[in-house]
């Protein structure tokens, strides 16, 4: 049977620091952006997977964006919001570093892989997303400790 695992990297070096369950962006100071995380989806079971999306399934109660007339890239992400995701081949310090220039458009509504706020990820080999960077941007609305859901979806073979 298929299983994914989501792996951690240090954003400071590149170097795997383990496989993870959670992933906790810390304390986030109001009107700054949290330290970027630096993650990856290893499939296990499976010769090969394409159209992987990583999906916003629920904010916590904070508002994803404040501009949602905006025209998403080809990726489905958008140029401002709250919940910045990117992606990259190659590890990139400068991404990890942060702050993040992408983001989601809005909350998956729909709960499927063709909603059009999933954001596409490419793989780095047949079995391996692309390093994912994941940062939360905070401003005087959004007090108080949440906690936000994402859903991986992807074809496989």
């Amino acid at each position: 049977m298929p299983s994914i695992v989501t792996r951690e990297y240090n954003p400071t070096t590149g170097e795997f620091v383990g496989n993870i369950s959670s992933l906790s962006l810390g304390r986030i100071i109001v009107g700054t952006s949290s330290p970027v995380k630096v993650i990856d989806f290893a499939f296990i079971g499976v010769n090969s997977v394409s159209n992987i999306k990583l999906g916003l399934m629920n904010s916590g109660g904070i508002v994803v964006n404040h501009d949602p007339g905006q025209t998403p890239q080809s990726d489905g992400s958008v140029l401002t919001g709250k919940f910045g995701l990117e992606h990259t081949t190659n590890f990139d310090l400068a991404k990890a570093a942060g702050p993040l220039q992408r983001f989601y458009l809005a909350v998956n509504g729909t709960g499927g892989a063709s909603d059009a706020y999933n954001i596409d990820v490419e793989n780095r080999s047949d079995t391996v997303s692309q390093f994912v960077y994941i940062s939360l941007v905070l401003d005087n609305n959004d007090l108080g400790a949440t906690a936000a859901v994402y859903k991986v979806f992807f074809d496989f073979e």
